[in-house]
This record gives structure tokens, C-alpha cells and sequence, in this order.
């Protein structure tokens, strides 16, 4: 049997986790391995660590568009692996680091996979370097550059990658648990009103001129007092709401059609460009071009 509020945890709601954020800060402040989440359709990475944290070699190689695309070749490869097993994968990637792969269930549901790892398998050494410089002579850059990014990598020995590992599955566990736990609640407590907020926005998110005031009416309460309700209820403001469930619709048709940025962007109820594109990166650190060009090359691998 179907449970209903297994569709409650999505993407979106595991990846704006504040505890989805301090794990990874604490994280990388104890092991210097850094983690993300994946989207389960598209495989788009969807970074909790700051710029500059990946570790420096695997910076250099996803800067070039052949390196980008041969890791994300590599990736989506022992991503499906790890879905299919159920279980984290350590493997080694195309440029010979340690990677890892830990998909997230929720009621059986893939909705996404964490992604960790970018670890040396062995310690620093010259004979180390040259072996890397061997595996990525198509890389075209100067030694220098690429001794210095190694000089920078991380490496952990075995027993504390496993360690890593296990940390990482009890954590997806734990996460979605709670975050389950807290969709309950609210499922429990959802007053009529937001429900028959929620519902009027699915039918009319795709007109721009969509507002707070006609939703309060449409719910049977005042403007003030509707949002009041609406933020205590679901933890977020209206119009962000609206905005993530436009997004949502954008992602979709920029992942699935050939319809322009433009088409796109009024379809989903946004009345410019310039505020189309600057709604999609607030969620999604991409432009929408951005985005489909990631999707594109995911499905060319």
C-alpha cells in the first residue's frame, strides 16, 4: 500500500536541511572530506560545502569540459549501482580517487544520493604525483598547477573511510526519520485553510499575477492572519512557496522539453527573465541554462 506522505520528503526538503548543513560543516572540520546531494532524476549536485572546499585536483578536472564530463560519466555510473544495491558504494573514480555513494530511501522511494569522497588513496608522495599526472595526461595544464593541487588533497587510510562511510548511512537514516517525523506532525496539524491554500496554488501557480490576498480569500481568512497561519504551519513564507513550487514546474520542463528560457519562464508563472533567473539560482545556485546544460550532459553520458 502507497503511504501518502512518503512524497512529503523530497529533494528540495532534504537538501534545505539545517541539519543537512551543520553535518556537512562538522564534517569536513573533522575529516576534511566534504559531501553533497544528488538529485535522483537529473544527478545535478546540489553543493552544502563552500567554494573552494572540493578538493582542489577534482576543482581542476570539472573546469574543463572534458573532465567535467568524464566525472560525470563516472558518477552517475556507481550512483545507479549504489540505488540498485541499496546500500553505500566506496569506489574509485575515473582520475583514481576514493569516492563514495549513499543513496537516501524513504518509505523505499529513491529521493536522493549523497555524494562524498574526492579522498587520495594513498598518502602524498613523488611517486604519487607522477602516477596522478600519468591518469590525467589529457588534462592540459601545467605541473606546477597540478602538483600544487595535490599538495592540497585529502587522503584518509581505509579504516577511517569505512568509518566515514558508516557515518554517512546512519546520518541518511537519521535525517529522514526526523524529517519524516516533522512532515507527520504537520500533516496532523495542517489546518483547513493552508490545505485549501496549498491546493488553490497547484491550479494557479502559472498565472503571474497569483497573490497573498487571493489565496487569504480563498482560504476564508484576512491577509495578516493567513500568512501568519500559512508561515507557522508549513515553516515558509507564501510567496517563497509559490516560488519553489514555479521552479519546481521550471526544472521539470527545462530537464524534459526543447522549449525556450523564455517560454519557460512565463509558462511558469514568472513576468521577467531577469526575476525568473534570479528566483531559479536562489534555489538552486544555477542559472536555468545553467541547469539544463548539466541535465543535458548527464543523459549524453
Amino acid at each position: 500500500m502507497k503511504t501518502p506522505l512518503a512524497a512529503n520528503i523530497d529533494f528540495d526538503h532534504l537538501a534545505n536541511s539545517p541539519k543537512f548543513a551543520e553535518f556537512t560543516a562538522i564534517l569536513k572540520k573533522l575529516t576534511g572530506v566534504v559531501m553533497a546531494l544528488n538529485e535522483p532524476a537529473s544527478g545535478i549536485i546540489r553543493r552544502k560545502f563552500e567554494e573552494g572546499e572540493d578538493n582542489p585536483v577534482c576543482r581542476l578536472i570539472r573546469a574543463d569540459r572534458i573532465g567535467l564530463r568524464r566525472c560525470t560519466v563516472c558518477d552517475r555510473r556507481h550512483h545507479s549501482h549504489a540505488v540498485a544495491s541499496g546500500k553505500a558504494q566506496r569506489y574509485v573514480c575515473h582520475a583514481g580517487f576514493w569516492d563514495i555513494a549513499v543513496p537516501v530511501f524513504v518509505f523505499g522511494r529513491h529521493v536522493a544520493t549523497i555524494s562524498s569522497g574526492q579522498l587520495l588513496r594513498e598518502p602524498k608522495s613523488p611517486a604519487g604525483f607522477r602516477r596522478l599526472r600519468k591518469r590525467l595526461a589529457w588534462l592540459k595544464i601545467p605541473d606546477r598547477d597540478l602538483r600544487a593541487a595535490y599538495e592540497g588533497a585529502p587522503h584518509l587510510p581505509p579504516e577511517q573511510i569505512t568509518c566515514v562511510m558508516r557515518l554517512l548511512e546512519l546520518f541518511a537514516r537519521q535525517l529522514c526519520e526526523s524529517a519524516q517525523r516533522i512532515r507527520d506532525l504537520q500533516a496532523q496539524l495542517e489546518r483547513v485553510e493552508v490545505r485549501r491554500a496549498r491546493e488553490f496554488v497547484e491550479r494557479e501557480f502559472r498565472d503571474p499575477a497569483l497573490a497573498l490576498a487571493e489565496a487569504a480569500s480563498h482560504a476564508g481568512l484576512s491577509p495578516a492572519h493567513f500568512s501568519h497561519v500559512f508561515r507557522q504551519t508549513t515553516g515558509t513564507g507564501f510567496i517563497r512557496f509559490i516560488q519553489a513550487r514555479r521552479v519546481a514546474e521550471a526544472k521539470k520542463q527545462l530537464a524534459e522539453t526543447q522549449n525556450s528560457i523564455t517560454d519557460i519562464c512565463f509558462a511558469c508563472g514568472f513576468n521577467s527573465l531577469t526575476h525568473f533567473n534570479r528566483v531559479f539560482r536562489a534555489f538552486d545556485r544555477l542559472s536555468p541554462t545553467q541547469y539544463r546544460e548539466s541535465v543535458a550532459s548527464q543523459h549524453r553520458g
